[in-house]
């Protein structure tokens, strides 16, 4: 499915880029990920975001906890993170039935960079 957003704001870009590095997320001093995977998103007036597989995190649990809408990128699912005892409050996303122009999303998941501790190598 084509993205709306795109027909009303023929301005706004999103644009992806597959990160052939290892990037690390670190939560509470621990690696909670190590992947080759990375995608990168630079979208209009927007921090980039870094998108990392789903199946490459460690460590952590993902609760669903709310959903959003993007009209740029389709439709996805809120998360809480849960680390040992602690639980970060919608602290990461997925898009999960991203549009076809990020197709490339789907199985991955963003993380908000003040709800975790580090992100290294992008």
């Amino acid at each position: 499915m084509r993205a709306p957003g795109f027909a009303e704001h023929p301005d706004h870009k999103v644009d992806t880029e597959r990160l052939h590095r290892k990037i690390e997320i670190y939560l509470d001093d621990d690696c909670i990920l190590e992947t080759e995977g990375a995608i990168r998103v630079t979208e209009s007036e927007s921090e980039d975001r870094i998108y990392v597989p789903i199946n490459d995190l460690t460590h952590i649990d993902l609760i669903k906890s709310g959903v959003y809408h993007c009209p740029f990128k389709g439709d996805a699912e809120i998360y809480d993170v849960k680390h040992g005892e602690a639980t970060f409050r919608s602290a990461a996303w997925s898009y999960v039935k991203p549009y076809d122009e990020v197709l490339e999303l789907m199985g991955r998941v963003a993380f908000y960079p003040e709800k975790i501790q580090e992100i290294r190598g992008v």
